[in-house]
């Protein structure tokens, strides 16, 4: 029998196939429909996958709550040579949580889960994420425990509370054999640095648990603690992916003496009495493009400066006040009004940590943990030093002697100097994301702001601003 189908059959016909058709691209790239678009409306296909990347996730899982992931960092392991690097995300990065609006990166966990921290992971780096590992602070405990414990040159005498977390940090300064529970602590204590300080010592605590875990000592017990171990973590990686990720990691340590350890290029911001560290998304994307091996497209390019406008109209530049942390005489900047609205009503954060106020007092100094004993304490830091190059900014030639001297006391290497037009405040720029670079920066000796600004072509790891306001 012959079916005869008119103009109308044949055009709902057609209409059925194009909607099938986009609902299967849609699917296929993550589109609106099935969860929507990036900020930089890459798909997923257009992300950078020329490394195996994973996902680490440190978290605080309480009783009768999901928790928040304290600590996150991405592991990107080249198949080919095996190298490893690493990029570590500060907790308190603002990102875009897919379906829960603009908030710090670590509730992603809470809102979601680690499937939600690897969405949201993806978005802000432009990168595939492939693998996920989490770990609870009661594993990490375990962890140290079942090695023996770690030895950790503690920078500073550190004391905090913390009630609603039921914690309590009160370790002293020096060279200290720490357990599980005192090692936590060291990991999460929180001070003046905000997350450079927290990732410094996080980067502080894998060194020493990699040469507890490879010393002879524990080589010829690590049989039985493998079973252990598997059991304090929570990963989609099959036994023999995490054993090749390991090996990598092993032989990356031993021929570089380290892993390379890059932080999120940004600015620490207050917004609404809150801190947040608000990334730059173009040196991101390119740092991910380097880290990745890429090369930048045009069109990873454009969608990196879409993201970044993005970020400009949540945190515009010519609302961010200029204040000084009366604690730490250091200057940072504000957000006090009409975006920090929005961040609420998108479904921001309510923690409770206060913006400084404001304050002219003159003579305020460095708090008894401020960053100067850290250069004179910590071992890595006695490996190398950080270049310089010095601008005075203030208007007052004195001011380029003491700043050159106060820095070259606190062991930097000032390479150059020069003049510039005068600025109100000091400020401090790390040219490059390398963490320990940025630590080591936190530890100049003077009141400044400061900023990661990748800058391949500087002279110098750091570039120092004098203003006016230098003492």
């Amino acid at each position: 029998m012959q079916m005869k189908f008119g103009k109308k059959t044949i055009a709902v016909i057609a209409a059925v196939i194009l909607a099938l058709s986009y609902l299967v691209y849609e699917y296929v790239t993550n589109g609106p429909f099935f969860g929507g678009m990036a900020l930089d409306s890459l798909s997923r296909a257009d992300r950078l996958a020329l490394k195996k990347n994973i996902v680490v996730m440190g978290v605080d899982e309480r009783d009768g709550d999901t928790g928040r992931s304290d600590t996150l960092f991405v592991v990107m392991m080249d198949p080919k040579s095996n190298n490893v690097s690493l990029l570590s995300i500060p907790r308190d990065t603002m990102v875009k949580i897919p379906g829960r609006g603009w908030d710090k990166i670590n509730h992603a966990f809470a809102f979601g889960g680690h499937k939600l921290t690897e969405q949201t992971v993806e978005e802000f780096l432009g990168i595939q994420i492939n693998n996920y590992v989490v770990i609870d602070f009661r594993g990490f405990k375990d962890l140290v425990d079942a090695i023996g414990g770690i030895d950790i040159d503690v920078e500073k005498d550190m004391y905090y509370e913390d009630p609603y977390d039921n914690l309590v940090i009160d370790l002293q300064k020096g060279r200290q054999h720490l357990d599980g529970k005192t090692a936590i602590q060291y990991v999460r204590y929180r001070d003046e640095e905000g997350d450079i300080g927290r990732i410094k010592r996080q980067q502080h605590f894998m060194a020493a648990i990699y040469e507890k875990v490879t010393s002879s000592q524990i080589i010829t017990k690590m049989p039985g603690l493998v079973k252990e171990l598997l059991s304090m973590v929570k990963t989609d990686m099959p036994l023999t992916d995490m054993a090749k990720v390991a090996r990598a990691m092993n032989t990356t340590m031993k021929e570089q003496k380290g892993l390379n350890m890059a932080m999120v290029p940004g600015e620490p911001v207050y917004i609404d009495e809150i801190s947040y560290w608000v990334p730059d998304m173009t040196d991101l994307r390119q740092l991910m493009v380097d880290m990745q091996g890429a090369t930048m497209s045009d069109k990873y390019r454009m969608a990196a400066e879409k993201f970044e406008a993005e970020y400009k109209k949540v945190v515009p530049d010519d609302k961010l006040e200029v204040t000084k942390d009366e604690k730490t005489d250091k200057t940072v900047k504000v957000l006090r009004k009409t975006t920090a609205e929005e961040l609420k009503k998108n479904g921001s954060t309510t923690d409770t940590k206060k913006a400084p106020t404001d304050t002219s007092k003159k003579g305020t100094s460095q708090t008894k943990s401020g960053a100067t004993s850290e250069s004179q304490t910590s071992e890595q830091t006695s490996k190398r030093s950080v270049s310089l190059k010095i601008i005075n900014c203030s208007g007052r030639a004195e001011a380029l002697d003491k700043a050159v001297s106060m820095a070259e006391s606190a062991g930097f290497i000032v390479a150059s100097t020069g003049t510039g037009e005068r600025i109100s405040s000091t400020q401090v720029v790390a040219t490059n994301t390398d963490g320990w670079v940025v630590s080591k920066l936190s530890t100049l000796p003077f009141s400044y702001s400061m900023r990661i600004s990748r800058n391949p072509d500087a002279s110098t790891e750091g570039i120092v601003y004098i203003g006016e306001d230098f003492k």
